[in-house]
């Protein structure tokens, strides 16, 4: 070890002192001229012009110290011997994990001087291109640095393209159970000419260009050679087609002042269609512009489409949401209908009726009911999220603009042609993170915006609750299955009659086809409900077994011998009415509940709520059921707080509006009873699943958007054979942290769990993991499997289950239909897809598991990424349908599997209104129902 230890010095003393002779690496220029990236960034003098009235330009970050230091002395690039001026550069990001990783570095850099030769295969990060969009700056990563020793000879070619990990070989798993189902999609084909694909160059210039906007002026000049469509960001050169020659130097003058230069073409690869998804979506993201469409965030609306809501002051704008991907039918693009919904409404209209309403707290109140907003700016038609309100500024305030100071009102006035009349009003102030190259933190730029300029945009919690408002917006953003096909054919054929966007793409060899494919899915069974005292009944076509479930006993049933009712005087005639109604109706469910202990408030307060809960709450008590007068978040969450953490005990918090209803009392209190029946440990009813020593987990994270707190994983595993009692945990983690950290505590407790209710520890654990991205994926596999397996070593040595993992989406833009006499219909519950608009590389199916009669049905998209037990793709299938009937808070089917909605609703409950980990006493029970 100290051997090791004065090894390390030897190389930060010696690249320390070598660095204070020579002077800042960060300003030296690769001595391969052929190499397609060099380790300086160029920036770009014009676009930073243009940005000077919005931001402060960063410095650029150090080379660090310590083992930094020295890496980067290390690898850094040799000095130019020609005499010319160094041109500045950033130092690499360099991310040094420890001693071993800095020595692994090493080695990597010596194997690489002594094969100079060796390159490898991988794809390139897509970059923009004057006919896609702006320039972005070369991926990192994609280039091999050259040895800062001056003495060696430069080599011939650094350039190296990134390893790929994409598999070689398509993954085709289909079932077969189930009636077969002609069911179509909301993909469309990308038909790519034969002639055409992706070709990958890089441009070096002698002597070199520091503005990439020159470079890319030098590249537009040559036109005839290059051709008028070409992917650029300043170093890689994307073509559909390839030029005559594989190495080409072009001569050519800079545009600026005409000085000579050369470009220097080289060819290094043409690659696949899924190389180079980002760079299709690039061109649809073009083709929107070119069709007059409104983006905002990934989306794009027509605003001369809109839809007035004229009683609700609403503005309902159609669009588009698109993606392009390789599919196991090809290149596809995957297109559906949205829509945005705006208020006529400006936030300084907002802020006026507050202040007539509210006048006492008027800032608390503008910041209570203004943060976290999405507001809209017509004059660019941008979307900002509202972060604070400042008060001590006002449009007549100044910002530094170009060359000197102006005001907003001046700014406006010259940009837009727009006049703000009230110049005291405050204004609101937007937060965005903006990644810079070479930098491990992104920039933060502070935008101000004038409430007079902005509109508001989405539904107020008002308006949510207000039934009519919701009807009337449903009539036009609940469509049919019909409609959205109508939709989608008009927005194909748009783009093939729109020469300009035609054009775009058949010069990348594209062609867009107007009618999706028809498939062949499959049905697979309707499922049989088992309810208390072997009642087994067919849940139906429609997946719903309310009548079977209300009119005969629980599976398994706990009786109330002793509970605490409390409630403010005010509801004491609701109260008891609830009581009677309970009475009568807990007979039909074999349940027994006597006469509770009951506590009358005098009034609605907070603490009167928590000091009875502290103080007349009994040994023995099985669970507390509270009636509040209305809905308050800050008294339920101080209720739940309580009673999940400091009195550890099932709590059931009802609304007194709730039960005023007396049409529906009898349904409302028969779902209060189920509800607290699962919070004492029983169950309500079960599906058959014929798996023996196995435990199925379900894992889910909540983040909290307005005010960004931690984030909250939830873990929930099964403890029995039939699957109906769960083990449920949650971790609170940094905010934003989708990845658990905490799995391995989690499993390793479940586990526990099960061992000590079945004396025996399950040999195949399936685990369906909710909320993970497409670009998490890999991390995912990589990092939380591993730590499931280090859980199990941890129960014991030997302990090896067969795990398998399975990734559940449920927020994705795939619709399906089924096919009938009467046209396009939602496919029914229990509709299975699995080939065709699947994952080409991966091993995944589509699931309809519920059924829906209004509007268009979305499935959902389960991704196999482990699977030690080999089950079947039926199995599998079958399983996930069957796991969407196991939740108990709703008699029918959901999106799915219930070990995710519950755990769903754990992070939830704890994230939202806990605040910190529940006691480890109601871990056993389904208490967050």
């Amino acid at each position: 070890m100290s051997k090791r230890i004065d090894f390390l010095r030897s190389i930060i003393d010696s690249s320390s002192a070598s660095s204070s002779v020579d002077g800042s690496g960060s300003q030296d220029t690769s001595a391969n001229r052929d190499s397609g990236y060099r380790t300086e960034v160029c920036s770009n003098t014009d676009d930073q012009q243009q940005q000077q009235h919005h931001q402060q330009q960063q410095p650029v970050a150090g080379p660090g110290r310590g083992r930094a230091r020295a890496l980067a002395a290390l690898l850094a690039p040799p000095k130019p011997t020609d005499g010319s001026l160094p041109l500045a550069a950033a130092m690499p990001n360099l991310t040094i994990g420890g001693r071993g990783r800095f020595l692994q570095k090493l080695l990597n850099k010596e194997q690489s001087s002594a094969e100079p030769g060796a390159s490898k295969t991988s794809d390139v990060a897509s970059s923009s291109s004057s006919g896609v969009g702006a320039p972005t700056a070369p991926a990192e990563g994609l280039r091999k640095l050259q040895p800062a020793q001056p003495s060696r000879a430069p080599k011939e070619d650094s350039f190296v393209l990134r390893e790929t990990k994409e598999p070689q070989e398509r993954v085709n798993r289909t079932g077969t159970n189930g009636t077969p189902l002609q069911i179509m999609s909301n993909f469309m084909e990308l038909t790519c000419s034969k002639d055409r694909g992706i070709f990958l160059y890089t441009v070096d210039f002698e002597p070199d260009v520091e503005s990439k906007r020159a470079r890319q002026q030098c590249i537009d000049r040559h036109s005839e050679i290059f051709g008028k469509a070409y992917t650029f960001d300043g170093r890689i050169l994307l073509l559909p087609k390839s030029i005559s020659q594989e190495r080409m130097v072009i001569p050519t003058k800079l545009p600026t002042d005409g000085t000579p230069v050369q470009m220097t073409v080289v060819f290094r690869v043409q690659q696949r269609m899924s190389q180079n998804v980002m760079l299709y979506n690039k061109l649809f993201r073009r083709v929107m512009y070119i069709l007059q469409m409104s983006e905002m965030g990934r989306k794009h609306y027509d605003p001369t489409q809109a839809r007035i809501v004229p009683q609700h002051k609403l503005e309902i704008w159609p669009g588009f949401v698109t993606a392009v991907d390789e599919y196991d039918g090809g290149l596809m693009l995957n297109l559906d209908v949205t829509h945005r919904v705006l208020m006529q409404t400006t936030v300084y209209a907002h802020m006026k009726t507050i202040a007539m309403c509210r006048d006492a707290q008027f800032r608390d109140n503008v910041v209570k009911s203004l943060l976290g907003s999405v507001v809209l700016t017509r004059y660019n038609k941008k979307t900002y999220r509202i972060d604070d309100v400042l008060f001590d500024l006002n449009p007549m305030s100044t910002f530094r603009y170009g060359e000197r100071d102006i005001t907003y009102v001046e700014y406006y006035k010259q940009q837009y042609s727009i006049d703000i009349h009230d110049h005291q009003q405050p204004l609101l102030l937007n937060r965005q993170e903006r990644k810079v190259a070479n930098k491990e933190t992104p920039q933060e730029l502070s935008i101000c915006l004038v409430p007079e300029l902005c509109y508001l945009t989405g539904l107020t919690d008002d308006m949510r609750k207000d039934y009519k408002v919701m009807r009337d917006i449903a009539t036009y953003t609940r469509i049919t299955p019909n409609q959205r096909l109508m939709a989608m054919q008009k927005f194909c054929e748009n783009v093939n009659q729109n020469e300009a966007a035609r054009n775009l793409l058949a010069s990348w060899g594209l062609e867009l086809k107007t009618t999706p494919k028809v498939m062949s899915g499959r049905q697979l069974q309707i499922e049989n409900i088992t309810s208390g005292g072997g009642t087994v009944g067919s849940a139906g076509p429609n997946a719903d077994f309310t009548r079977q479930v209300t009119n005969n006993p629980m599976l398994e049933i706990v009786h109330l011998r002793k509970w605490l009712l409390v409630y403010t005087q005010r509801d004491e005639r609701t109260a008891s009415a609830f009581m009677d109604c309970v009475k009568r109706t807990c007979k039909l469910l074999g349940m027994e509940i006597v006469q509770p202990q009951i506590e009358i408030l005098p009034q609605d307060n907070t603490q009167l709520y928590i000091q009875a809960l502290r103080t007349r709450i009994q040994p023995g008590t099985q669970i507390v059921l509270i009636i509040c007068p209305t809905s308050r978040d800050d008294r339920y969450a101080a209720i739940k707080r309580l009673l999940c953490t400091e009195v550890p005990i099932p709590s059931q918090v009802v609304n007194a509006r709730t039960l005023a209803n007396d049409k529906r009392n009898r349904s409302i209190v028969l779902m209060i009873l189920l509800q607290m029946n699962c919070k004492l440990g029983g169950t309500l009813w079960s599906v058959n699943i014929p798996l023996k020593e196995t435990m199925i987990c379900g894992i889910d994270t909540y983040h909290e958007g307005v005010k960004r707190t931690n984030s909250v994983s939830a873990f929930v595993g099964s403890l029995d054979a039939s699957f109906t009692h769960w083990y449920s945990r949650a971790t609170i983690q940094e905010r934003k942290e989708e990845l658990l950290n905490g799995m391995c505590v989690s499993l390793e407790k479940t586990l526990q769990a099960y061992r000590r209710r079945n004396c025996t520890l399950p040999q195949k654990i399936i685990i369906f993991r909710d909320g993970v991205a497409d670009s998490m994926m890999n991390v995912c596999e990589e990092y939380e499997i591993p730590q499931l397996e280090a859980a199990c070593k941890n129960i014991a040595p030997d302990y090896t289950p067969k795990i398998t993992f399975i990734v559940v989406q449920k927020r994705i833009i795939t619709r399906l239909f089924s096919m009938s006499g009467d046209g396009l219909g939602n496919a029914p519950a229990g509709s299975v897809l699995d080939h065709t608009v699947t994952r080409r590389y991966k091993y995944d199916f589509f699931l309809v598991a519920q059924a829906v009669k209004m509007g268009t049905v979305t499935p959902t998209h389960y991704i196999v990424l482990r699977d030690d037990a080999q089950f079947s793709p039926d199995i599998l299938q079958r399983l996930s349908y069957k796991m969407c009937y196991m939740y108990y808070n709703w008699t029918g089917t959901i999106r799915v599997p219930a070990c995710c909605q519950y755990a769903h609703k754990l992070a939830y409950l704890v994230g939202q209104s806990v605040k910190r980990m529940p006691a480890e006493a109601l871990n056993d029970k389904l208490f967050y129902l």
